[in-house]
C-alpha cells in the first residue's frame, strides 16, 4: 500500500487460530446502546465485547508474545505519531447466512479514512502474510430467520443507534478462556494491547474487562417458543439483574429530550393523583403501521385520559418518536423513562413492544427482568409526592395467551415484581398498572378446561394469580369503585354478561381491532388491563374510568387500540405516623405555634420578591445550570462530543445548597461535591490539571481553601461562582444509583469522619426534600427570610448571623412541626406568609441558652450535643457527624439576632402591614450607593469601630488575600469588645464600604475600604456612666481593646506587609463616618485568580515520591516519647482503639475537638487530628494504633491553648471511659 515501507517479517506466524483475535474495541462509554441490544439479539454477548475485528482467526496463544512485538514494531517503523486514526461507525447492513442474518455496523465510504485497512494491512505484513481484503464491521445481532419482518426489525434497531465516532488509541489482543465444571465458561479475555503511536489527545489506558460480568445466560425453557416478539436469537445471554434506567426529560431552551443528570424533586405538592394505563397496540413488524398514532394521541390528550402519570405498553420504536416529538405532549408530561428514539443521540427500544412511563412529575426507575427475553417491568419511583415516602409505580405487560406454559409464564413474572417490590421498597406504597393480560371470563376458562387447552392445574393456577394480585394489602381500583361507577363495557348483543366479564378492556364483540388480534369477534370479553394499588395509609381510591372507548364515525365504529385505556383516581393522605412513647412526649414539648399572617397576601409576597430579585430569570437559570454541566464534564472527564454520561475514572458529581433546593438567587454561589473512589490528593491534582487545560476564558481557578470540610476550590464557570469539594468513598460510587434509599445503618457509610462530614450535606438535602410538606411554600418563605436578613445586615455565617444553611434547618423545622400537629391544620392551609411569620414568632421567643435546634422527627431522642461555652446559639443537621451549623456564632450576634426577629415579628402582626412595607418601609431612604439597611444602619448608632484596609500592592490577588485575612479577625473584635463591655450593643455590618467614586474601575490596584462596628448603649442596660471621668475611662478601656486587636494585625508577618499594605482600627463618631460619604463596595475580588502552588492540592499534605533531584534530609535522631506526667494506677486500660471508636462515632462528641498523639518512627512524637485519622491499611497514610500516645482536645475552656488530655497510654488516663487511672470525667460530663 502507497506510504508503507514493504518490510519483511522476524518471523513467519500463521494467522489460523480462533482461540485468539486482534480487534478494536470501542470505548466503553460509547457502548452502551450497542450493548443494550447485543444483550437481547447478540449470541456473542458475555464472551465477546462490542469489537472491530482486525485480524480474525489471529495467532495461536504460544505466538502472542511474540507476535506482539513484530506488530509493535511495524506500528511504529510505519506511523506517525501525530497522525489522528478516526472511525465512525454509521451505516447498518447486514451478512446473510443460510437461516438467518447478522445485523451489523460499519462505516460509511464517505467517513472511513482508510485507517482500518492501515492497520490490518501493517498487522498481516509484521506476521509475514500479504494483506488480504476484509469487511470491517461491529456486530449488534442475529436475525430469527431471513423474513423480510425480521431482517428490517433488527436493522431498523441499528439504523437508530447513536452514531459510534472515536479515536483508536490501541489494538487489543483477545484470547480464548475455556473452563469446564459447573460454571463452564468459553469467552475472550484481554490478554494485551498494542499501541498505536497515537497523538497525545488519544487515551491509551487498558480497558477493564467489562463484558466478563456473570450474567446468568437464558436457557430455553420449556416456554420459549411462546417468546412474544419472536425476533431475536434465542442462544443470546441477558441479564436478569435489575438494571437501573434514564429518565429524559424535555428541555424547552434546547428543544429536545436530554438525560436528567440529578433527579429533580416536584416543586409542589398536589393532594390527589391520577394514574392512566393503556396499552397501544403493534399491530404489524414491519412497516410499521402510523394510520392510528394521530387518534392514539388524541385520545392520550383527552379529558378522560388525563393523567399525572401514564403507564403505556406495547409502544415501539415509531410511535414513541411520534408521541414525544408532539408539542402538547411535551408539555403535559415532560419526564419520560424513555427518549425518543427518531433523536441522534438517544437509542433504540430493545423490544418490539415496550412498556414506557410517562409524567408531569419527575422520577427514577429501573427494569426489572424477567425470566422470558423481552419481558419486564418499569418500576418508577417518584419522591416528594407523598409527604414522607416516595410512591413507587410499577408498569408491566405480561406473557400473552391461555396456555399452560403462558400462564406459568405469568405467575412467575408476578411473583418476581412483587419480590422485588417487597425486597426494595416495603415501606412505600404502591400502584402496579398495565396489561396483565389474565383471563377473567369464567365462560372463557371453563371452555379451555372443557377443550382440554389448559389443564385443572393451570386453572388453579390462575386462580393462585389472583390470589397473589391481592395479597399484601393490594386493592384492586376498579372493584373499589365498582359499585360506585357505570358499567362502561359496550354490549350489543343480549346476552348475559358471564362472571369476570364486567369492567372488561379486552372486547372483541365490540372492538373491531380486539376482534382482529383475537381471530374472532365471539370471543368472551376480558378484563386485561388493571391499576392496583397498595396505600400504606398514604393512598386512597376515590374513582375509576375508561378511556378510548368505540366511536362512530361516518358510521364507522372507531377505536384506537384494541385495549380500553384505564385510569385511577387517587387521594393522597396524610399518613398517621406511628410514634413510640418518649418520641411522642419529646415531639409534644417541641411546640411551635402557628402565626397566621391573614392581612397580608402569598401573591402579593411573591411579586414583592421578584421585584427584588430574589428569583432567578430564566436566561440566569439556563446559565447557572450550563456552568454546572460544563465543570461536571470537564472534572469528570465527559467528553462534550460524546452522547455517554460516563466519567473515565468512577466518579460522580452532585449539587448542594441553594442550587440543588432550587431556592438561589443570582449572587449565590453553586455548591458542588464530587465522589470518587481515588484518594483527594490524586483528584485534586487530576481536577486543577483539566479545569487548567479548559479555556480561561471560561473556568479560572481562584484559590484553594482550607475548609472544616477539608480542600476546597472556588471556581468562576463563565462568570458563576462555584466551589469543589471531594469526598474519597469508593462504595458509595459503586451503588450510587441506590444512594438515596440506602437506611443510616447501611455499611456502605462505615467511611471516616472527614468522608462522613463531607457526605453530610448531600444526605441532609435528600432527607429535607422527601419530607418537605411543599417545597413551593418553603421555598417562597426561605427567599423572604433571606431578603429579610440581607435588608437588616444579618445574612452571613461567617460573621455569627444567618447563612442559607441556618435558615433551611431553622425553617424546615418550623413547617414540618405546625404541618404535623393536627391541632393547627384547619380549612386554611399553611401558606407563605403564614410560614414566615411563625418563623420569626418562634425564634423571636426561643430559649437559645438552654434549647436546640433541632429535627424531632429525625432524631428520635434528644441529641446528647455537648455545647460549649463559646456556642451561645446551636442549630443541628441530620446526620452524622453531628455538628453545630451555627459554631461561629456569638453572644452579641445573638443579642441582635434575637431583637431582629422579635421587631420582624411585632411588624408582621400589625393590621395594615403588606409585603410591599415590610421590606421597605414608608418613608424610608438611602444614602447613595447603599441600601436602606446600610443607610439605617449609618444613622442608627453614635459611634462606630472603623477598620481601615489599604492596599497599593501590584498583583490583586494579594489585596483579596488581604482583605480576606482582615475580614476573618473583624468577629474576634466583636467578641473582645462585648466581654468588656456587656452593656454594649455591638454590630459588625457583613460588608465592606469604600470611599472610591462610583464606577472606578476594579482593575486599579490601590485598593481603599473599610468595615464598619457600630456602638451603643444596649436597650435593657443599666444607665450609662454620667461623670466625664467615668466616660473618658470607658473610652479608653476601648481604645485598648481596639489597639490589642489592632496590634495582632500588624504584627501578623506572615497576612500582613507594611510594604504594600496598611490596617487601622479607630474610634469614630456618626458624624465621622457620614462626612466620608461611604457607598458598599462593590469590587469583585473574584475576578482575579489567586496564586495556587504546584501539586499543592491535597488534603494531606505529602511528599512527591518522584522528585528523585531532591536531596533526601537527614534523619533526626529518634526521640523517646516524652510523658507529661508519670503512672498513678496499674489497673487494666481501655485500648486505644476503643478511644478512637467512642469519639468518632458517639453521636454527643464531635472529632473535630481531638487531636491524636502518635509515635513516628523517624520524627519521634507527633500531632494529627482525628477527623483525618487513617484507619485502613491500604491508606499510605496509615498508623498502626499501637502506636498512638494520647488523645487530648484541642483547647479548653480557658483557651489558653494547652487541649485537656482525655486518654494517655503512659500515664493510664482515660476520662473517656473511666479505666486505668482515669474517673470518667468525659462520660459524666456529657450524661453518658
Amino acid at each position: 500500500m502507497a506510504g508503507i515501507r514493504e518490510t519483511s517479517a522476524s518471523f513467519t506466524i500463521p494467522v489460523t487460530s480462533h482461540d485468539t483475535a486482534l480487534c478494536i474495541l470501542p470505548p466503553v462509554e460509547q457502548c452502551e446502546h450497542i450493548d443494550s441490544l447485543r444483550e437481547l439479539y447478540d449470541k456473542a454477548y458475555g464472551r465477546w465485547p462490542a469489537h472491530i475485528n482486525l485480524v480474525y482467526p489471529f495467532v495461536v496463544p504460544e505466538r502472542l508474545p511474540q507476535a506482539q512485538q513484530q506488530i509493535q514494531a511495524q506500528l511504529q517503523r510505519n506511523l506517525v505519531s501525530s497522525a489522528t486514526r478516526r472511525i465512525k461507525l454509521e451505516s447498518a447492513g447486514l451478512f446473510r447466512q443460510r437461516h438467518n442474518s447478522t445485523t451489523i455496523l460499519q462505516e460509511s465510504r464517505d467517513s472511513s479514512d482508510g485507517s482500518l485497512e492501515t492497520l490490518r494491512s501493517l498487522a498481516l505484513q509484521a506476521l509475514g502474510h500479504k494483506p488480504t481484503r476484509h469487511t470491517f464491521h461491529l456486530t449488534v445481532g442475529q436475525t430469527v430467520d431471513n423474513s423480510m419482518s425480521s431482517l428490517e426489525f433488527l436493522i431498523s434497531k441499528a439504523r437508530l443507534l447513536p452514531t459510534l465516532d472515536f479515536e483508536i488509541g490501541s489494538l487489543a489482543i483477545l484470547v480464548r478462556e475455556r473452563t469446564s465444571g459447573e460454571h463452564s465458561a468459553n469467552r475472550m479475555r484481554l490478554w494485551g494491547l498494542v499501541d498505536t503511536i497515537s497523538p497525545p489527545t488519544v487515551s491509551t489506558v487498558p480497558m477493564p474487562e467489562y463484558w466478563l460480568n456473570d450474567l446468568p445466560t437464558s436457557a430455553v425453557d420449556e416456554d420459549q417458543e411462546d417468546d412474544e416478539d419472536g425476533l431475536s436469537s434465542s442462544t443470546a445471554a441477558f441479564s436478569r439483574a435489575v438494571q437501573p434506567g434514564k429518565t429524559f426529560f424535555f428541555d424547552h431552551a434546547s428543544s429536545k429530550w436530554v438525560k436528567m443528570m440529578n433527579l429533580k424533586h416536584s416543586t409542589s405538592q398536589s393532594t390527589s393523583l391520577t394514574v392512566s394505563s393503556y396499552n397501544v397496540l403493534v399491530d404489524s413488524e414491519y412497516p410499521p403501521a402510523r394510520d392510528r398514532d394521530p387518534l392514539l394521541i388524541t385520545t392520550l390528550l383527552s379529558d378522560p385520559a388525563k393523567a399525572d402519570i401514564v403507564v403505556l405498553q406495547e409502544v415501539s420504536d415509531d410511535f414513541l418518536s411520534f408521541l414525544l416529538n408532539n408539542a402538547e405532549v411535551q408539555g403535559r408530561y415532560p419526564f419520560t423513562s424513555h427518549g425518543p428514539p427518531s433523536q441522534p443521540d438517544i437509542g433504540p427500544l430493545l423490544s418490539l413492544r415496550n412498556v414506557v412511563v410517562i409524567s408531569k412529575w419527575p422520577f427514577r426507575w429501573e427494569l426489572v427482568p424477567f425470566h422470558r427475553r423481552h419481558k419486564g417491568a418499569v418500576v418508577a419511583v417518584f419522591d416528594s409526592i407523598t409527604t414522607d415516602r416516595s410512591l413507587v409505580v410499577a408498569g408491566i405487560h405480561l406473557t400473552c395467551g391461555l396456555t399452560d406454559g403462558s400462564v406459568t409464564a405469568k405467575k412467575v413474572q408476578v411473583q418476581n415484581l412483587l419480590n422485588h417490590l417487597t425486597r426494595r421498597y416495603s415501606n412505600n406504597p404502591w400502584v402496579i398498572a398495565g396489561d396483565f393480560n389474565l383471563a377473567t371470563s369464567a365462560h372463557t376458562i371453563a371452555n379451555a378446561l372443557k377443550g382440554k387447552s389448559i389443564t385443572s392445574q393451570t386453572g388453579n393456577t390462575l386462580a393462585a394469580i389472583e390470589d397473589q394480585l391481592s395479597g399484601n394489602g393490594i386493592l384492586d381500583a376498579w372493584s373499589v369503585t365498582r359499585d360506585e361507577q357505570p358499567d362502561e363495557t359496550h354490549c350489543l348483543d343480549t346476552d348475559e354478561l358471564f362472571e369476570g366479564e364486567e369492567g372488561a378492556t379486552f372486547d372483541p364483540r365490540n372492538n373491531i381491532l380486539a376482534a382482529a388480534t383475537s381471530g374472532t369477534s365471539k370471543n368472551r370479553s376480558q378484563r386485561y388491563d388493571r391499576i392496583l394499588v397498595r396505600p400504606l395509609e398514604a393512598l386512597r381510591v376515590t374513582a375509576f374510568s375508561m378511556f378510548g372507548l368505540p366511536a362512530e364515525v361516518n358510521g364507522t365504529s372507531v377505536v384506537p387500540s384494541d385495549h380500553y385505556g384505564v385510569r385511577a383516581s387517587l387521594q393522597l393522605s396524610r399518613p398517621t405516623e406511628q410514634l413510640s412513647p418518649n418520641h411522642r412526649e419529646m415531639l409534644n414539648g417541641l411546640k411551635v405555634e402557628v402565626q397566621r399572617a391573614s392581612q397580608v397576601a402569598a401573591q402579593e409576597l411573591e411579586s414583592t420578591l421578584h421585584r427584588h430579585r430574589m428569583f432567578l430569570t430564566e436566561e440566569q437559570n439556563l446559565k447557572r445550570q450550563a456552568a454546572f454541566a460544563l465543570l461536571k464534564g470537564i472534572v469528570l472527564g465527559i467528553s462534550t462530543n460524546s452522547s455517554s454520561t460516563a466519567a473515565d475514572i468512577p466518579l460522580v458529581m452532585v449539587t448542594v445548597g441553594s442550587f440543588a433546593l432550587d431556592v438561589d438567587t443570582s449572587t449565590s454561589d453553586i455548591d458542588c461535591l464530587c465522589i470518587g473512589s481515588i484518594s483527594s490528593k490524586t483528584f485534586f491534582k487530576l481536577a486543577r490539571q483539566r479545569l487548567q487545560k479548559a479555556d480561561s476564558q471560561v473556568i479560572r481557578i481562584l484559590r484553594k481553601v482550607k475548609a472544616s470540610t477539608g480542600t476546597m476550590l472556588e471556581l468562576s464557570v463563565n462568570g458563576v461562582p462555584m466551589d469543589l469539594q471531594y469526598c474519597p468513598a469508593a462504595r458509595v460510587v459503586e451503588r450510587w444509583s441506590e444512594f438515596e434509599d440506602l437506611p443510616a445503618s447501611d455499611p456502605i457509610f462505615n467511611l471516616s469522619v472527614l468522608s462522613l462530614r463531607k457526605l453530610k450535606p448531600y444526605r441532609d438535602l435528600l432527607y429535607i426534600q422527601h419530607t418537605m410538606p411543599d417545597l413551593a411554600t418553603f421555598g417562597l418563605a426561605y427567599r423572604a427570610i433571606k431578603l429579610w436578613a440581607t435588608q437588616r445586615g444579618i445574612y452571613s455565617s461567617k460573621f455569627g448571623f444567618l447563612g442559607g444553611v441556618h435558615i433551611t434547618l431553622m425553617l424546615s423545622w418550623v413547617y414540618k412541626r405546625i404541618e404535623h400537629d393536627v391541632n393547627t391544620r384547619d380549612s386554611h392551609p399553611i401558606g407563605a406568609n403564614d410560614l414566615v411569620a411563625t418563623f420569626f414568632h418562634h425564634y423571636a421567643n426561643f430559649n437559645w441558652a438552654d434549647d436546640m435546634v433541632f429535627d424531632a422527627f429525625f432524631h428520635k431522642q434528644r441529641p446528647r450535643y455537648h455545647r460549649t461555652a463559646r456556642e451561645p446559639m446551636v442549630v443541628l443537621g441530620f446526620h452524622s457527624p453531628n455538628s453545630n451549623i451555627a459554631h461561629q456564632s456569638t453572644l452579641p450576634g445573638l443579642v441582635l439576632l434575637t431583637k431582629e426577629f422579635k421587631a420582624a415579628s411585632a411588624r408582621l402582626s400589625e393590621p395594615a402591614m403588606t409585603w410591599q412595607d415590610f421590606f421597605e418601609p414608608s418613608g424610608a431612604y438611602s444614602f447613595a450607593g447603599m441600601g436602606f439597611g446600610e443607610t439605617l444602619f449609618l444613622q442608627t448608632y453614635k459611634s462606630y469601630v472603623s477598620i481601615d484596609i489599604q492596599f497599593w500592592g501590584r498583583t490583586l490577588a494579594k489585596g483579596k488575600s488581604l482583605v480576606g485575612w482582615v475580614e476573618s479577625r473583624c468577629l474576634s473584635l466583636v467578641v473582645d469588645t462585648h466581654k468588656n463591655f456587656p452593656n454594649l450593643e455591638v454590630r459588625l455590618w457583613p460588608a465592606r464600604f469604600t470611599e472610591n467614586k462610583q464606577g472606578e474601575p476594579d482593575k486599579s490596584k490601590d485598593y481603599h475600604g473599610c468595615y464598619l462596628i457600630g456602638l451603643q448603649r444596649a436597650a435593657n442596660a443599666p444607665l450609662a456612666p454620667k461623670s466625664h471621668v467615668e466616660r473618658q475611662a470607658a473610652k479608653q478601656s476601648l481604645e485598648k481593646v481596639i489597639n490589642r486587636f489592632l496590634n495582632q494585625l500588624r504584627t501578623d508577618e506572615k497576612n500582613y506587609d507594611a510594604s504594600t499594605s496598611w490596617v487601622n482600627a479607630l474610634l469614630v463618631t456618626q458624624h465621622d463616618v457620614q462626612a466620608q460619604k461611604l457607598r458598599l463596595d462593590d469590587r469583585d475580588w473574584g475576578d482575579y485568580a489567586m496564586e495556587i502552588e504546584p501539586d499543592s492540592d491535597d488534603e494531606e499534605e505529602l511528599d512527591d515520591p518522584n522528585d528523585e533531584d531532591a536531596e533526601l534530609p537527614k534523619l533526626p535522631i529518634r526521640s523517646k516519647p516524652i510523658s507529661t506526667s508519670t503512672p498513678v494506677s496499674t489497673t487494666k486500660l481501655r485500648p486505644a482503639s476503643d478511644v478512637l471508636n467512642r469519639l468518632r462515632w458517639d453521636s454527643n462528641l464531635d472529632p473535630a475537638e481531638y487531636i491524636i498523639g502518635y509515635e513516628d518512627r523517624f520524627l519521634g512524637a507527633k500531632e494529627s487530628s482525628l477527623e483525618k485519622w487513617k484507619t485502613e491499611q491500604t491508606d499510605e497514610e496509615f498508623i498502626p494504633q499501637h502506636r498512638i500516645l494520647y488523645f487530648r482536645r484541642k483547647f479548653n475552656d480557658e483557651s489558653d491553648g494547652k487541649g485537656e488530655l482525655v486518654w494517655e497510654r503512659k500515664t493510664r488516663i482515660d476520662k473517656v471511659f473511666g479505666s486505668g487511672a482515669g474517673s470518667g470525667v468525659l462520660s459524666q460530663e456529657r450524661g453518658l
